[in-house]
C-alpha cells in the first residue's frame, strides 16, 4: 500500500486514543525545537498554534513540513516519531 492509499489518520486521532496527552511536548529530532500539544489536536510553538505541518514549517522556518515526520514524542525508550504512533492506528484498521 502506498502512502496515498492508506487510510488518513487526523493528529487529533492520537489525542483521543490517549496515544498522546494534551500538553505533551513534542521535539525535532534533536530535541532542539518543541511544541504544546493542545486538546483540539492543534499545537502551540511559541505564541503561534496550527497544524503539526504548519508549526512544523513554522518552527523550522520553512515553507512546508511533513509533521508526522518531523515531530517526536519522548516515550521511555527516547524519541518516537508521531508517524509510528499513526502506523499502529493504521494496522489496527486493516485489521479490523
Amino acid at each position: 500500500m502506498t502512502a496515498r492509499e492508506a487510510p488518513r489518520v487526523a493528529f487529533s486521532e492520537l489525542i483521543e486514543r490517549g496515544m498522546i496527552m494534551p500538553g505533551t511536548k513534542l521535539f525535532d529530532a534533536k530535541k532542539k525545537l518543541g511544541a504544546l500539544v493542545r486538546a483540539d489536536g492543534a499545537i502551540m510553538f511559541g505564541d503561534k498554534v496550527g497544524s503539526i505541518h504548519r508549526i512544523g514549517a513554522v518552527a523550522q522556518g520553512a515553507q512546508a513540513c511533513n509533521g508526522w515526520t518531523f515531530w517526536h514524542v519522548e516515550t521511555k525508550k527516547g524519541l518516537k516519531l508521531i508517524d509510528e504512533l499513526r502506523a499502529e492506528i493504521r494496522a489496527g484498521m486493516s485489521a479490523e
